[in-house]
């Protein structure tokens, strides 16, 4: 009676022991499971990081090209481009419009000087 004992107590202490294990295992199947999806959406920001980095590299390269052909300080055009790149687009077709339009009447006002006889006194 004692060996029976024994072997109920083994397989009672077996028990007790297996089913925390048990849950534990499962507890680590759901943390490894909710692990791999925090790496997958930092891999998928990663890559969207990286994209927007690159677009603000060739709005600032743009817009430093720019500044460089129409006589303005291009490290700062560079700069502004690089930190707000929508914006300093919109700036920069404003100023570039503006320019054309001075510009524009610059000749005008040549062509009327050229085109307007002269009195003599």
């Amino acid at each position: 009676m004692k060996t029976f004992r024994q072997i109920l107590a083994g397989l009672m202490l077996a028990l007790a022991v297996a089913a925390p294990v048990e849950a534990l295992a499962q507890s680590d199947a759901s943390r490894l499971d909710e692990l791999e999806r925090r790496v997958a959406r930092a891999e998928h920001r990663s890559v969207d990081r990286s994209a927007m980095a690159f677009a603000a590299f060739v709005c600032a390269a743009f817009c430093a090209l720019w500044a460089q052909q129409t006589g303005r300080n291009a490290t700062l055009w560079f700069l502004l481009g690089a930190l707000f790149t929508v914006f300093t687009l919109l700036v920069l077709l404003r100023k570039n419009s503006d320019d054309k339009k001075a510009t524009e009447r610059t000749m005008r006002d040549k062509a009327k000087e050229r085109d307007t006889p002269k009195v003599q006194s």
